[in-house]
C-alpha cells in the first residue's frame, strides 16, 4: 500500500482554510517528515488544469521554487513520462534535485483523473552540485464538478535527504501545496489552457486511487 492510500485525515491538522483551499499535513509512519495534503476547488475546467500540468515547460512559473523542470522521456505508449525537476532551497541548505515517473490514469465513468508520482533517484548520475532526493511520493486527482469548476487534490510526501533537520522542513512544508495552488489558480486562466491536451492516460476506474473523502467533508 503507498503513502497515498495510508494517509488518515483523523491524524492529519487542518494548517490552513480559505473558501476555495484546503491544507493539511499529515504524519508518515516511519519518517520524520510530514506529508501534506492540499484541496482547491478551481474556477476552471478539469481540462484546463490537465493542460498545465502537461506543459512542463511552464512549471517554473507556477511550482513553488522550481528553477527547472524537463521531460527527460516519454514513455511508450500510456506509460507516463519521466521529469527532472530541481527546486531552490535557502540558503546554507542545497538545491534539491527530483526526478519522478508521472503516470495518469482515467476513470471513464466519472472522468476523475489520477495523476501518480514516483521517484526514480538512480535514473541520472549523481550531480555535485546538488542533493537527489531520495525518496518521494504524490499524486494529482482532478475531478471534474461543472464544465467550468474541478476539484483538485494536490498530495506530496518528501524524504529530501542531505541535511536538513526535519523540524525546519515540517515548519515550511505547507508552502509548497499553497503557493503551488494559489499559482495554479490564476495560471489556468491563460486562454492557451482552454485547449484540451491529449494526454495519453489510461483508462481505469481502479487505478484511480482516491482517500481524500474526509479531507472535503470536514
Amino acid at each position: 500500500m503507498s503513502i497515498i492510500e495510508k494517509i488518515n485525515s483523523a491524524t492529519c491538522t487542518l494548517r490552513l482554510q480559505k473558501d476555495w483551499l484546503k491544507i493539511f499535513t499529515c504524519p508518515v509512519p516511519s519518517s520524520d517528515f510530514l506529508s501534506f495534503v492540499g484541496i482547491a476547488t478551481i474556477d476552471a475546467p478539469q481540462h484546463a488544469v490537465l493542460s498545465l500540468l502537461y506543459d512542463v515547460d511552464a512549471a517554473t512559473e507556477w511550482v513553488w521554487k522550481t528553477r527547472e523542470m524537463k521531460v527527460l522521456k516519454e514513455l511508450s505508449e500510456n506509460e507516463g513520462r519521466i521529469v527532472y525537476q530541481l527546486v531552490s532551497a535557502p540558503w546554507p541548505v542545497s538545491d534539491r534535485e527530483i526526478i519522478t515517473r508521472s503516470q495518469g490514469y482515467l476513470d471513464p465513468d466519472t472522468s476523475e483523473v489520477y495523476i501518480k508520482l514516483e521517484c526514480m533517484p538512480d535514473y541520472l548520475p549523481l550531480n555535485d552540485k546538488y542533493v537527489r532526493v531520495p525518496q518521494l511520493e504524490g499524486a494529482w486527482n482532478i475531478i471534474p464538478l461543472s464544465q467550468d469548476q474541478c476539484r483538485v487534490v494536490f498530495r506530496l510526501h518528501i524524504e529530501p535527504g542531505g541535511e536538513i533537520p526535519s523540524w525546519l522542513a515540517n515548519i515550511a512544508v505547507i508552502d509548497t501545496p499553497y503557493h503551488t495552488l494559489t499559482n495554479l489558480r490564476e495560471m489556468v486562466k491563460q486562454e492557451k489552457y482552454l485547449v484540451p491536451v491529449e494526454a495519453p492516460f489510461k483508462k481505469s476506474a481502479k487505478d484511480v486511487i482516491q482517500n481524500y473523502e474526509n479531507f472535503i467533508t470536514e
